[in-house]
């Protein structure tokens, strides 16, 4: 590997060879690849020569595509180095780029790992949790159906039957016959409730803004929040899409009106370019920016919001300060929406 130069000092082994075994890249089980500042290779240990020979001839250069421009990018935020993805064939890696200054040229050293595996794990796993919501939204579905049509049916006609028989009863257990019926009243009631926490209808039937508009003016009746919903109708997404963006909001709601001390909400639904903007902010005490960075602390609500929507392709933005409210938005996609 070395070149051995009898004139040269140190028992005959160039400077740069040093600083090349000193990082042992000959054993490196990655591939590590050199080249100059115009991206043409002047080394690579055996690994990179053995799985990519065409890029001692300039035949294969996906590795090191736009390598210069990314040099520059990072040199100019002074870095010595920055970390980047890249596909070459049907394989990813992930690469350490680091920049060498050697007298008055200059070397880029390219440490890439293959990380093919690993994303295609991550793949799975998300294809199998994106599953499993399916899943669950379609029980959620199945429960809030038979709730409404079994048991509110059931209840419904008890309740008729309770009523003929209050007509026909004495006044001594009239009076029972009326609590029945308030208490069949107030337990259809909540199983309605139930059921359109489980999946609102009107998130199958009006769509997604106005199924928002609908949570929004029911939050405001039933809690001392009052929500104001701005926001249109962006024609059906997919099934996981709304229900994903429906259940932000709920959760979002549902935390203001119990943690955030406010007295007011404001939604809005909005297109952004390419993607889905669904902002929830509150007029609430705020949080210490550092808890967002604390999955413990920030509780299960923010980080099942966000892995909900990056198993979208969307990711969650968070903006909160003590004293001065929170702002939640979801961004989605438009194409995967």
């Amino acid at each position: 590997m070395a070149n051995f130069d009898s004139d040269a000092p140190g028992y005959g082994i160039n400077v740069a060879d040093l600083d090349r075994l000193a990082a042992f890249p000959e054993q490196n089980p990655n591939l590590v690849i050199e080249t100059d500042l115009t991206g043409r290779v002047t080394y690579l240990n055996p690994e990179a020569a053995s799985r990519f020979p065409g890029l001692r001839d300039g035949t294969d250069m996906a590795l090191l595509a736009d390598v210069a421009d990314f040099v520059v990018s990072f040199r100019a935020e002074g870095r010595e180095f920055a970390s980047r993805e890249v596909m070459a064939g049907d394989c990813v890696f992930e690469q350490k780029v680091c920049y060498t200054a050697a007298g008055d040229d200059a070397v880029l050293r390219i440490y890439s790992h293959d990380i093919t595996a690993l994303k295609n794990a991550e793949r799975q796993i998300a294809e199998l949790a994106r599953r499993v919501l399916h899943t669950q939204e379609a029980e959620r579905h199945r429960v809030a159906r038979e709730l409404h049509d079994e048991a509110g049916q059931a209840l419904a006609a008890l309740k008729i039957s309770l009523q003929l028989l209050v007509a026909e009863a004495p006044d001594t257990i009239r009076r029972s016959l009326e609590e029945a019926i308030d208490l069949v009243e107030s337990t259809r009631e909540q199983i309605r409730r139930v059921a359109y926490g489980l999946r609102p209808a009107a998130l199958d039937t009006l769509g997604l803004s106005r199924a928002i508009d609908h949570l929004c003016t029911e939050t405001t009746e039933r809690t001392h929040l009052t929500v104001a919903y701005q926001g249109r109708e962006l024609g059906r997404l997919t099934d996981e899409a709304e229900v994903c963006l429906y259940r932000f909001v709920q959760e979002a709601l549902t935390n203001i009106a119990v943690h955030a001390g406010a007295r007011r909400a404001y939604v809005r639904l909005s297109v952004n370019g390419d993607a889905i903007r669904l902002r929830v902010a509150d007029d609430g005490i705020g949080m210490d920016p550092g808890i967002l960075d604390d999955p413990v602390r920030a509780g299960l609500g923010i980080v099942g919001m966000r892995e909900r929507l990056a198993l979208l392709s969307g990711r969650l933005e968070v903006t909160s300060m003590p004293g001065r409210g929170t702002e939640l938005v979801a961004v989605l996609p438009r194409d995967v929406a």
